[in-house]
């Protein structure tokens, strides 16, 4: 209304109606409200017991009418009132969040094991935050719930409220979204705390707690809970692969609600107001239509098909139902006013005026005017016991009484609101500050970056000839516009784990689970410096299945698809795809690689019905999405990027066993090792069965001053703690094994149970056997197979003095990396039938 003083006296009739129906039952200390309940079959205040869904929507109408005097305050007493609204919010709002922080051993639990048991409770005490029935004595676990909270929090810090307060805070807020962002493989009991529409207690998939958790992620990515006065430390982080599935799921499940329920009411606040979860509109107009021609009826919405609750045939000391039992309630469902208040909140942020009045004039008819100019809003109608017979012969044909129940909080605080939208008090876009209505609007596919990481300058410059750009991880690296350093996304799932950890909670933070596409596709800026991440399926553990260059292509291709169907970050999405020899294959057939021909495709710029651009990713750098990791903490970071003294090498890495001299060349490489060598596995061809591969392995740094720059020595993931020993102690020396008897006699005890093969091919000794010493470290030194070269180590060890060996060798340290591989292939013979039988 343009008129002030005409808003003023609607806004003076919204708060005495406020006042006396929902802030008279705010309880002084904890802030939390009570529910309205049936005791002993009269209408009465459940005194200490607090809901927390219900709770949350009872206190938005009381943070729409703050809004409300807020646009008016001019004089100082609608500021005082804003403010005390406010403040209703706030303590309300925190009062929840004590109830659930007193139970942070259960978020920890669950966020791991996703176990309805270790939920968070549905209900708390008013008076004191603690739970009032126990862990197996009510349906706690349901995800709409946490969402509703997280998705009303969000809102109301945008719109200008502080309700969190400490980093101690904003990191159980943080495993708050860890809580739920699995909510797309949760079964859980629903918004009506039941589970399965035959009231068994089995949990299942509910659409209703899939999109409350997508829309309660969405929105507070990325959310300083701070406000204005926050940083790096107080922002919220949420995994958009994880909200991508959310979506996927939901998307999957509706028009239904259940594989129990074929309809939901409750589905009307997540296709609308508050979630707005639902991007497509026919899917949107679909779930509408199906709730008004199923649900709908004079007096309300039923909740779903053959519901039971407070009929007239409901059997109080029974809660659960056999299935041909439901077939009593048909047609006698109780109906809900509240879905009519989700109808019209809806039609007005749709802008459908007509729907707003049609609903709205069904609405006045089924509240109850009081004496004292109050108005109340009934839980639901029902069909009186004598009446039940002539509504089973003709449905819709009987009146209906309200419960006992004659004001419902939850419907009486979004009938407030809603007047408040009607009048036009408040604007909808003040009550949705995030702007998730507008998710459904179409936009544009993104263009897929894509960046081809040669495996060395020979490979990239024979590529080139070919029209095909790629580029060496040196010159990413020490690129003088875009430095980018490139690492495996496994770096990238440590980094997530530091985030919500709370020493004084016993909070670890996120659970290592793999960081999908859309978290690889992003670059990252931590301490000031920029990193890339390689995708995650070249950086799988023990997946076999990938040694199948055309199964890498498949995954390329479908990653390439999902990010053009589920990005919707600002910037384009940007793959980093190392280039291997191995994947190309005989250069002779290049050609008929399947590599080769997805390089030729993406060169293109179209596969996967995406655009494809590939380039340089200096070049892409100013159009990517770059995301902030500066939670972190510099020691933490540093122990994270930087090359440790000790660190895990890949389970994948393809190492090879090389003289010191290609070693040292090797080694400065630097990170390019790390890159490649977790993806050369993938690429190769099976070897066979004969001499399987370390399952585990461990990269130790030995420095050594007569090698120059630090060698690596892989060992296995237990190796033998004398060896380790000597090679720590042995660090630093300038005088070769040799001159060193002592160490030489303990180096020889310790080898000595090492060489003992458990198999030996026969043909291969006999072979060995027929050259010289000198021949065979030669053929040692040009070996490129590292399973050659562990037979080669085995007869050397086996046949030969250790004095002799020492000669052919110029550096010690190379003599302790041959006795370590020996033991790494020892213990690997012992994995031999785990192998063939994954294989």
């Amino acid at each position: 209304m343009s008129n002030k003083a005409e808003s003023r006296v609607l806004l003076e009739k919204y708060e005495h109606l406020l006042n006396k129906t929902i802030l008279v039952h705010q309880n002084p200390v904890t802030g939390l409200l009570p529910a309205f309940v049936l005791k002993d079959g009269t209408a009465g205040w459940a005194s200490n017991h607090a809901w927390v869904r219900d709770n949350v929507y009872s206190v938005v109408s009381v943070w729409g009418l703050a809004l409300a005097f807020r646009n008016i305050a001019e004089r100082q007493d609608d500021k005082m009132k804003a403010f005390h609204l406010e403040q209703s919010v706030v303590k309300l709002m925190r009062g929840l969040l004590f109830c659930m922080m007193r139970q942070t051993d259960k978020v920890e639990k669950f966020k791991k094991t996703l176990e309805r048991d270790n939920a968070l409770h549905a209900k708390f005490n008013i008076q004191t935050c603690a739970p009032v029935v126990g862990d197996f004595d009510w349906g706690h676990l349901q995800i709409d719930a946490t969402a509703l909270y997280l998705l009303m929090l969000a809102q109301m810090t945008a719109s200008g409220l502080q309700i969190i307060y400490t980093l101690d805070e904003v990191a159980f807020v943080q495993n708050l979204v860890f809580y739920i962002e699995d909510a797309f493989k949760t079964p859980d009991y629903g918004i009506w705390e039941r589970g399965d529409k035959s009231n068994h207690g089995e949990t299942e998939l509910n659409a209703t707690s899939i999109g409350m958790a997508k829309a309660a992620l969405d929105a507070i990515s990325g959310l300083d809970l701070f406000g204005a006065r926050g940083g790096p430390s107080s922002i919220i982080c949420v995994m958009h692969d994880k909200l991508a599935q959310c979506n996927a799921k939901l998307e999957s499940l509706l028009p239904r609600e259940s594989s129990s329920k074929e309809v939901d009411a409750g589905l009307l606040s997540i296709i609308g107001f508050p979630a707005f979860a639902v991007e497509d509109i026919p899917l949107i107009h679909k779930t509408k239509h199906k709730i008004e021609e199923k649900l709908l009826g004079e007096y309300g919405c039923k909740r779903f098909l053959r519901d039971g609750y407070q009929t007239v045939r409901e059997d109080p000391h029974r809660l659960h139902y056999e299935y041909y039992e439901l077939k009593v309630f048909e047609n006698i469902e109780c109906e809900w006013p509240l879905f009519i208040i989700y109808l019209v909140i809806n039609a007005i942020f749709d802008g459908h005026l007509e729907e707003v009045e049609r609903y709205h004039t069904m609405l006045e008819k089924l509240v109850i005017k009081a004496s004292n100019d109050l108005v109340y809003v009934p839980e639901l109608y029902l069909v009186p016991e004598d009446k039940v017979p002539l509504e089973y012969k003709t449905p819709h044909s009987q009146p209906r009484v309200p419960s006992a129940k004659v004001q419902h909080m939850w419907a009486q605080s979004l009938y407030i609101l809603c007047g408040l939208l009607r009048d036009r008090l408040i604007a909808p876009g003040e009550i949705d500050p995030l702007n998730r209505r507008l998710c459904m609007q179409p936009r544009h596919d993104p263009i897929v970056q894509v960046v081809l990481l040669a495996e060395d300058q020979q490979l990239c410059a024979q590529l080139k000839k070919r029209n095909i750009h790629t580029e060496t991880i040196r010159r990413v690296e020490r690129n003088p516009t875009y430095p980018v350093k490139i690492l495996p996304a496994k770096y990238l799932t440590s980094v997530y784990s530091h985030l919500g950890v709370s020493k004084k909670m016993n909070l670890t933070g996120r659970p290592p689970h793999v960081v999908g596409v859309i978290g690889t596709s992003q670059l990252y800026k931590v301490q000031g410096t920029m990193f890339a991440f390689t995708p995650n399926f070249l950086d799988q553990e023990a997946f076999y299945l990938c040694l199948d260059n055309s199964l890498l292509v498949d995954l390329i291709r479908t990653d390439i698809a999902y990010l053009k169907t589920n990005w919707k970050l600002v910037g384009r999405p940007t793959i980093v795809l190392p280039i291997l020899r191995t994947m190309l294959g005989d250069w002779a057939t290049i050609d008929k690689s399947p590599v080769y021909r997805l390089l030729t495709t993406l060169s293109s710029g179209y596969t996967s019905g995406a655009s494809i651009q590939v380039g340089s990713l200096s070049d892409f750098t100013p159009t990517s999405c770059i995301k902030s990791l500066d939670f972190l903490d510099s020691k933490v970071a540093s122990a994270i990027f930087e090359i440790p003294q000790m660190e895990l090498a890949h389970p994948n890495r393809a190492s090879i066993l090389i003289t010191p001299d290609k070693f040292m060349q090797q080694g400065n490489r630097g990170r390019s090792s790390k890159i490649f060598g977790s993806v050369r596995r993938s690429s190769q061809t099976p070897p066979t069965l004969k001499r399987p591969r370390p399952k585990q392995e461990e990269k130790v740094r030995v420095e050594d001053d007569s090698l120059g720059p630090m060698v690596s020595l892989e060992v296995n993931d237990s190796p033998d703690p004398k060896l380790l020993s000597l090679a720590a102690a042995y660090s630093g020396r300038r005088q070769s094994l040799r001159q060193d008897s002592k160490l030489q006699s303990e180096l020889s005890q310790v080898t000595s149970g090492l060489v003992t093969p458990t198999r030996r091919d026969s043909m291969q000794v006999a072979a060995l056997q027929a050259h010289t010493l000198d021949q065979i470290v030669e053929k040692l030194h040009l070996e490129s197979s590292i399973y050659d070269q562990a037979d080669i180590l085995t007869f050397l060890f086996n046949s030969y003095e250790l004095s002799c060996l020492v000669g052919r060798t110029s550096r010690s340290s190379w003599l302790v990396r041959m006795s370590l591989w020996v033991h790494c292939w020892r213990s690997c013979t012992r994995r031999l039938v785990s192998l063939d039988s994954g294989l």
